[in-house]
């Protein structure tokens, strides 16, 4: 086994630039062991600290100077303050991810002409809007208050007020299959949940296709709020997915979520933009069977 290795191996090897690991340096994230000439060359052993702080930066999604600060820490109360800080962070910024997928898929679903016309993202608007004239509380969420459902369903306003076509369409609350056991309704919690949502945007199609083969596998572990969430992410992927083998697997992953019965029509409303000619004739029964029961 070898232990030495270039720096233009090395950045190779973690799926990085020469500068990249060069200013990683700079940063005291890395060190080389020796110098050959203008070669910098690292030893099996100096990698281990490399690997570590590519842990807090892309896997923790913390900034350099704060994966620096955790790198070099020999103090566990600085440590832990700092990463509870983050944990804490991304829990705040997955629930307005949340929001905005929701936001999104209503918009698409919605089929007023005229979006304040609408009565859920009218009640919204207004709501923004007595907050900044008359300093009242910003609403706390999409959804208004009095709309069924987590995410809430359209309701049509009455007829005497506008054109029937205008009306935004109700949806379902739940497809959930009577004859279906009921689903434990836990939580894998946000970390992974995480985890998961960043592995599925991923760039490398194995990544992708990993993190469907986790969620089928855990499917019956997540709460309504995660099926939800990975139900619209898995549809809206499966529309820009490139790699045959990958959508095979999204689509096998939002069938083993369908069980659950915990997602809605408007959650995997992307799927309407799936060309059929794209899918396999092996992966079409998923995609026939989602879309027949939800779409």
């Amino acid at each position: 086994m070898r232990d030495l290795y270039s720096i233009s191996e090395v950045a190779e090897a973690f799926g990085l630039t020469v500068a990249t690991l060069r200013f990683y340096e700079e940063r005291g994230l890395v060190r080389h062991s020796e110098r050959r000439g203008r070669v910098r060359y690292y030893r099996r052993a100096d990698l281990a600290r490399l690997a570590y702080a590519q842990l807090w930066h892309e896997d923790g999604l913390l900034t350099l100077a704060e994966t620096s600060a955790i790198v070099d820490s020999d103090r566990l109360g600085d440590r832990l303050a700092l990463i509870a800080g983050q944990r804490d962070a991304l829990r705040e910024r997955i629930g307005r991810l949340e929001r905005a997928v929701g936001v999104l898929t209503h918009m698409l679903d919605c089929r007023t002409d005229r979006a304040l016309e609408c009565p859920m993202t009218g009640t919204y608007i207004r709501g923004r809007v007595d907050a900044a004239l008359d300093g009242t509380p910003e609403p706390t969420g999409f959804w208004p208050e009095g709309f069924a459902g987590a995410a809430g369903d359209c309701a049509p306003a009455p007829a005497s007020a506008r054109p029937a076509r205008t009306a935004c369409p109700a949806s379902p609350a739940s497809h959930a299959d009577p004859a279906r056991p009921a689903s434990p309704a836990r939580s894998v919690g946000d970390e992974q949940l995480l985890a998961l949502t960043r592995d599925l945007v991923s760039a490398t199609a194995k990544v992708r296709e990993r993190a469907c083969g986790t969620i089928g596998d855990l499917a019956r572990s997540f709460d309504r709020r995660e099926v939800r969430t990975l139900a619209s992410l898995l549809a809206s992927t499966a529309v820009l997915e490139q790699d045959a083998d990958c959508l095979e697997s999204e689509l096998n992953a939002l069938g083993e979520l369908a069980t659950t019965g915990l997602f809605e029509v408007g959650d995997i409303a992307a799927l309407r933009r799936l060309p059929r000619a794209s899918v396999r004739p092996a992966d079409a029964e998923h995609l026939d069977r989602l879309t027949a029961e939800y779409l």
